[in-house]
């Protein structure tokens, strides 16, 4: 297990951490579940982590990343269920949450082994999750109904803000990965590292800049 490795699964843990002592600054009730979802993204990363570097000697641990999935897809899609509010863009979360969910069977079953890093569904997921967060954007641009507090200050902003650069940035690193090889390093796998770092920098700084919506004070 290397510093980097250990430097992500902090800031990890720092974000859950945080969200856990922020978490009643929390309206919507699906990021009220964010802590809980962060705090599962660092138990099941440290556990393949250990599995691969600890307890054997660099062996696979894509199948602990392949159970994971469809828990992340699900929360994924809840998340973005609650944070938009159009009726039309929510039933194309709902459809595409379970498209990806039926996906990820068929291609468990009949296409990808589980032992093995199950890459269509993970772009499956990651592209529905870009256009999820331009549903996002374009309801926060257009609604009638302005956001309580500016999206500099909302979670919500910051969390949908770095899935959306992750995953959009990690989806094309991987579709050009033999580009990014020179003199036989594989920087590719620096850049998904450096754009991890930013995703769970952007969590961790969503919960830090959260503020309450001056309505929701005053309902107390």
């Amino acid at each position: 297990m290397n510093s980097i490795t250990i430097v992500l699964l902090g800031l990890v843990l720092l974000g859950a951490l945080i969200g856990f002592y922020r978490r009643h600054t929390l309206r919507l009730p699906v990021l009220k579940l964010f802590p809980y979802f962060l705090l599962f993204q660092f138990l099941y990363q440290l556990t393949a982590s250990l599995y691969s570097f600890v307890f054997t000697k660099h062996a696979s641990n894509h199948f602990i990343f392949n159970w994971a999935l469809p828990i992340n897809i699900l929360y994924f899609g809840a998340l973005f269920y609650g944070v938009v509010r159009h009726p039309g863009k929510r039933k194309v979360i709902v459809a595409g949450t379970v498209l990806n969910l039926l996906f990820f069977l068929i291609d468990l079953l009949f296409i990808q082994n589980i032992s093995f890093l199950m890459t269509y569904p993970r772009t499956t997921m990651a592209m529905s999750l870009v256009v999820f967060a331009l549903l996002y954007f374009h309801d926060l641009v257009k609604s009638d109904r302005q956001y309580d507090t500016n999206p500099a200050r909302n979670a919500t902003f910051w969390i949908v803000t770095g899935i959306f650069f992750f995953y959009l940035s990690s989806t094309l690193t991987i579709i050009f990965w033999t580009y990014f090889v020179v003199n036989n390093v594989y920087f590719g796998s620096v850049m998904l590292r450096v754009f991890a770092f930013i995703l769970y920098s952007m969590y961790v700084a969503g919960m830090l800049l959260h503020k309450p919506s001056v309505n929701r004070i005053m309902n107390h």
